[in-house]
Parts: structure tokens; C-alpha cells; sequence
């Protein structure tokens, strides 16, 4: 009886109050039923940004939004094509595609399963490379027809550059989620994975610093857990729980590059000899302008390894008497040590040398010791051509060398391109307008 007496009380309570505020009641419900729809709605934004564990990784050097390194463009987005390591274009955008005309008309076939991280589908009308003597025509929303002035083989590998929309808006598996500009240059880019079971679902958070000992600095404070591409082996044994990782950069080769202008190096048993005259350089050597891991690449070529005795019966042999056999061997501040042991050896070797820092390339350089980069294909007609006066920059000139790579170039056969850089690597070594000497090493930090 009296548990009955006192839930009959609670009830009449619960009348009495429910009758007294029903107009609160009423509002409250509904703004507690609009505040969870809306929490629902806002949690991914919110997830995403505050709560979504995040890598902190430092990158050197200055860019604009629209000259991010390739890697990080890479996770927003990527283009019609995507390169493999051997330099080959495979499928990005593009499923297939086809070369007619002799290689002046191409038709690229585009997938119909992406979209933007706005969600809206990616159409052949957002293609928006603008590249010189090439037109662009829509046939239909998936099929885009490429049309070039003259052949050119190469022409997949260059629509390997990532696309994007106003924003830096993608269709990759990142999407940009803040950016901070300092003037026109980005100092923190915050990437977010779309799919969130990409990385373990990790965002990656970018702060960029102009020079490798500013962005070590950051590392030491705790601002950023990862470096990568420095140029130094630093040693990271009190810099806590940190790990050095070492890669060998097939992308670019250190080489001596001869001003052909230069009356004394027009002599190619000179250059031989000062070939051979190059001391042992740590660092995995090179022998062809080519990378090692390009699919046009041939070991198959005269090699230049240390060798004292036969650089001193060249230099006997070559007509320097009557010319003042000295040299400058110009390079970079990063270079200086290696620059100095050629300089050494080739003074020892009969040739008087000494080493100029520089900033930048000088034209009248006469030896220049520096690193190249190596495009993904095999084409090297921007470096050796006769007539790239602003890219070949030892002015070579080669009737047989000119030929070999307008062949290769309009040539879509791969094989038939394969063997016939094989014939230019040789020709190019054989004739030693520059010495490749090694694949530099790059170096990652990281804390554990």
C-alpha cells in the first residue's frame, strides 16, 4: 500500500509539472533533437580536424601552393597517367589510351569511378594541362583527344602531373584540409585521408622551413617527428628516440659536366684522361646519364673508373702543350669536399685545378661539378641536343647524337626506343661531354 501511495504521488507530480512547463518541454525536446542531428552532421568535420591522430612531418624548402613537391601532390590527387619506378606510364585517370597519326594524336579513355573531394565526378572537361603546341578536345565526358605539332613517344609521361581544381582539390586519397600561406609561399599544409581506414586513418600535417638547419631545429623542439630528402648523415644518437634512414636517389646523378667552349676540354682525349683522373668517390657510381633503374637504361658503356697510370698516358697523348693546361672545377657549397679531391688528383695528375664555390650556374664555367636531375623517361634531347641552348649545358654538339634522339623521341615502339638509347648512352660516354660519377644519398628522420 504504501509503495502504490508513493508511485500514485510521483505520477501526480509528473502531471502537475508536465502541465505547468509543457511549452518548455516541448522546445527542450526539440532543441535536443536538432543539437544531435546537427552533432551528427558536424562529428566527421570535427573528427577529422581535432580528433584524427596526425603525423607531423617537416619538408625543406619554399613553395606555392601550385609547386608543392610531386610527393605530396601525389596524396591530393594525380593525373591522366602515373609513372612506375622504371620511368613507364601506366593507367591513372586514364584507363588506356592510344597513339595514331605516328604518335601526333592521342585518345585517352578516362575512368568513370572518381570524383573530386567535393564529390562531384571527374570529366574529360577537367583536364587542364596547359602544355605548349598541344590541344585538348573533349569527345564525351570520358574520352579526351590530345592532338601535338609532331610525334613525341614521351608524351603519357608528361600527363603524369597530378590534376587539381581551384583549392588544391583532388580526387586522390588525401584532401587538403588547411593551408597556411606566408605571402605566397605555404609554411602548414594538413592533409586528411577520405577513405579513413587509409594510413590508419592518420592525417599528415606539413610545416615547411626554409633550410635543412632550420627544419633539424624543429625537429630538436618537438614541432615536427619526421624529416625527409636531407643531404646530411646527422648523428641522431642524442636526439632521443630517433632513427636515421638512408636511400640512394636514382632520380638524380652527381656528374662533371665540361664547358665544350673551353679551348683546352674540346680535346675528348683530355677529357678522358681527366675521366680516368677522378679519385674514388663514395656512393653508388653511375655510369650513363640514364638512371639504373629507367627502362632505357644500358650498363653497356665505356667505363671511367679510377685509373692513375692510364689518365697519365692520355694526358700524354693529348694536345695541350701549347695551351695553359689549368682548370676551375666550379660547384656547389654541398659538393665543396668531393669537388677538392678531383681537384687534387687532377693536379697530381699534371693539370693545375682549384675549386670555385658558387650559388649558381655561371655561364662561362669551365668544369662544373653538380647533381642532375633525371626525367622519368628516358628522352635526354632538353640536355644533349645541339640545339637546347639554355639545357645542354656543356654546348655539345653531335651530328650522330642529334639524330639518336629525334629517332628516339618519334619512335613509339618501345623496344625499338629501348635499343636505340643503348646506342646514345655509348655514343654520349664514348664521346665524354661530362662524367656521371654517383647516385647521391638522401636521408630520413624519424622519432620512434
Amino acid at each position: 500500500m504504501t509503495v502504490f501511495r508513493s508511485w500514485r504521488i510521483f505520477y501526480l507530480v509528473v502531471i502537475e509539472l508536465a502541465q505547468k512547463y509543457t511549452r518548455a518541454l516541448v522546445l527542450g525536446f526539440l532543441a535536443g533533437f536538432l543539437l544531435s542531428l546537427g552533432f551528427w552532421r558536424v562529428y566527421p568535420f570535427v573528427s577529422q580536424q581535432w580528433l584524427t591522430p596526425v603525423e607531423h612531418i617537416g619538408v625543406v624548402g619554399e613553395f606555392t601552393p601550385n609547386s608543392l613537391p610531386l610527393s605530396i601532390q601525389k596524396e591530393i590527387s594525380f593525373g591522366l597517367t602515373v609513372i612506375t619506378q622504371d620511368g613507364s606510364a601506366l593507367p591513372g585517370l586514364a584507363t588506356t589510351w592510344t597513339a595514331t597519326d605516328s604518335g601526333k594524336t592521342f585518345m585517352f579513355f578516362l575512368r568513370d569511378d572518381l570524383v573530386w573531394h567535393n564529390g562531384k565526378p571527374v570529366v574529360a572537361a577537367d583536364v587542364n594541362y596547359n602544355i605548349k603546341n598541344v590541344g585538348f578536345t573533349i569527345v564525351d565526358a570520358k574520352t579526351l583527344k590530345t592532338t601535338l605539332n609532331t610525334p613525341y613517344s614521351p608524351f603519357p609521361s608528361l600527363l603524369a602531373k597530378p590534376l587539381f581544381q581551384a583549392g588544391l582539390r583532388g580526387f586522390g586519397p588525401y584532401r587538403v584540409a588547411s593551408i597556411r600561406l606566408n605571402g605566397d609561399k605555404v609554411n602548414y599544409l594538413k592533409l586528411v585521408p577520405v577513405d579513413k581506414k587509409a594510413n590508419n586513418g592518420k592525417a599528415r600535417e606539413y610545416r615547411f622551413y626554409r633550410t635543412e638547419a632550420s627544419a633539424i631545429l624543429a625537429y630538436k623542439l618537438g614541432e615536427v617527428d619526421e624529416l625527409n630528402d636531407l643531404t646530411f648523415p646527422y648523428d641522431v644518437g642524442t636526439w632521443g628516440v630517433s632513427k636515421l634512414l638512408e636511400h640512394t636517389n636514382y632520380n638524380r646523378i652527381v656528374s662533371l659536366f665540361f664547358n665544350l667552349t673551353t679551348p683546352l676540354l674540346q680535346d675528348k682525349t683530355l677529357r678522358h684522361a681527366l675521366a680516368f683522373g677522378v679519385p674514388q668517390i663514395r656512393g653508388e657510381r653511375a655510369v650513363s646519364p640514364i638512371s639504373k633503374t629507367s627502362w632505357g637504361y644500358t650498363d653497356k658503356v665505356k667505363k671511367y673508373d679510377p685509373d692513375f697510370p692510364q689518365a697519365k698516358k692520355l694526358l700524354a697523348t693529348a694536345n695541350v702543350a701549347s695551351q695553359s693546361a689549368a682548370l676551375v672545377l666550379t660547384t656547389f657549397s654541398q659538393y665543396a669536399d668531393i669537388a677538392q679531391s678531383i681537384a687534387d688528383s687532377w693536379s697530381d695528375l699534371g693539370i693545375p685545378s682549384k675549386v670555385k664555390i658558387v650559388n649558381a650556374v655561371p655561364s662561362d664555367y669551365q668544369v662544373l661539378l653538380s647533381a642532375q636531375e633525371v626525367p622519368p623517361d628516358p628522352d635526354q634531347y632538353p640536355f644533349w641536343h645541339s640545339t637546347q641552348a639554355q639545357t645542354n649545358i656543356t654546348r655539345f654538339v653531335n651530328v650522330k647524337i642529334d639524330k639518336l634522339l629525334e629517332d628516339a623521341r618519334q619512335e613509339l615502339d618501345t623496344e625499338n626506343r629501348k635499343k636505340i638509347y643503348a646506342d646514345f648512352q655509348r655514343r654520349l660516354v664514348e664521346e665524354a661531354p661530362a662524367v656521371f660519377l654517383y647516385y647521391p644519398k638522401t636521408y630520413s628522420i624519424r622519432r620512434q
